[in-house]
């Protein structure tokens, strides 16, 4: 039988041979947020996803956002900051980092990287999420057949 780990390592896989984006792991996304500098999340999931939970200080994007439309909206607040994307397991990131890291570059962003894994590798490892009301231990699985890649806390 394959485990949730197991599962969610075969998607990122197939993710990383289809999409060209720099991806950063989730131990130095966790090092980045308690640091000094913390970087401009972003969380590419749709809003039913987004409240379930997110990674805290996240900014909720639509899938499907244009970078004409994402320059307009967050290029005053990325100059000199890395910036980091993620959603489920990081193929939509990925396809979005990939429409827009032009924009980001233009609008002097540091780097720009896709979470390796997405919130689900980061809930996976027990690192922390929150929804409206603060820290919860709840995740949306997406579907089905992607909630097979999540391994319910207890």
């Amino acid at each position: 039988m394959f485990g949730s780990d197991r599962l969610l390592d075969g998607a990122i896989m197939m993710i990383e041979r289809t999409h060209r984006t720099e991806n950063l792991a989730t131990d130095e996304l966790a090092a980045m947020l308690a640091g000094p500098a913390p970087p401009l999340l972003f969380d590419i999931r749709k809003a039913e996803e987004y409240g379930k939970s997110h990674i805290e200080t996240a900014i909720r994007i639509e899938p499907d956002t244009g970078p004409d439309d994402f320059a307009a909206r967050y290029a005053a607040i990325m100059a000199g900051r890395d910036t980091v994307f993620y959603c489920s397991v990081g193929q939509r990131s990925s396809e979005l980092l990939e429409r827009v890291e032009s924009a980001c570059g233009k609008a002097g962003a540091k780097s720009c990287r896709n979470l390796r894994g997405g919130i689900f590798r980061w809930y996976n490892e027990g690192r922390p999420v929150v929804d409206a009301s603060g820290p919860t231990d709840d995740i949306h699985g997406f579907d089905p057949i992607w909630a097979m890649m999540v391994a319910r806390r207890r």
